[in-house]
């Protein structure tokens, strides 16, 4: 069960969530190749390895994953159904698998 909910959310990211990460530049959006060099790189990590990570706070109900850049750290914000039937938020250093503190400005 658990390996299917990890490839529907890696294809629910790779397909649906819009990235937010923004090219300092020329304030364009990154693009889906953007993260792939990034990944390729080793800036970020593979999101199946952050899923498996934050597994144990998240369940295998993943709803929504979205990536973006806050302050030079890139993040996952990924969105999910805890065990109580309620959506839960949790943020992930991108770089790091780091689990962040939770913010007040969302």
């Amino acid at each position: 069960m658990y390996k299917a909910a990890a490839i529907l959310a890696v294809m629910l990211a790779t397909l649906a969530a819009q990235p937010v990460l923004a090219d300092r530049e020329n304030g364009r959006e990154a693009s889906h190749d953007d993260l792939y060099e990034a990944r390729q790189r080793g800036d970020i990590l593979p999101l199946p390895e952050i899923l498996e990570m934050i597994r144990p706070q998240t369940g295998d109900r993943i709803l929504e994953i979205e990536f973006e850049e806050e302050d030079g750290i890139p993040i996952y914000e990924i969105y999910f159904i805890d065990s109580s039937g309620h959506r839960g938020e949790i943020h992930v250093n991108a770089a790091t698998g780091e689990i962040l503190p939770d913010r007040k400005d969302d």
